[in-house]
């Protein structure tokens, strides 16, 4: 049985563009809290959303375009965020590993024999 991606009609395109934006700004906020989003089934719903539009002529796309403006600022804050993202996480890796390279460090120094106690010769 295959699974085959059903196209929107140009007459639903408006509210696939709204629903697609809700969910990108819905994922963007999810990454803010520091939640692990899955991206593919966002990836496929943009392909086919980009199919959809680049399948109309121009004069049915063309009153689509303040909403896929809208749509592109969404997935441009949103990529913003991911980078964001990905460099606090590096540098917490980065944070984390000189953190225990010093307790291995100071945990492989040998010590000092303070030698026997005060007044025990």
């Amino acid at each position: 049985m295959s699974t085959q991606t059903h196209l929107p009609d140009h007459e639903d395109l408006g509210s696939a563009i709204a629903e697609l934006s809700a969910m990108i700004n819905d994922t963007r906020v999810m990454v803010e809290a520091g939640q692990i989003v899955e991206l593919d089934l966002l990836a496929m719903r943009i392909a086919v959303l980009c199919d959809a539009v680049g399948s109309l002529g121009i004069d049915i796309a063309k009153p689509l375009r303040p909403a896929l403006e809208t749509l592109m600022g969404e997935l441009d804050r949103l990529d913003y965020t991911l980078r964001r993202r990905n460099v606090d996480l590096s540098l917490d890796l980065q944070q984390a590993d000189r953190r225990l390279r010093a307790q291995m460090a100071y945990a492989a120094t040998p010590r000092k024999d303070p030698g026997p106690p005060a007044g025990r010769n």
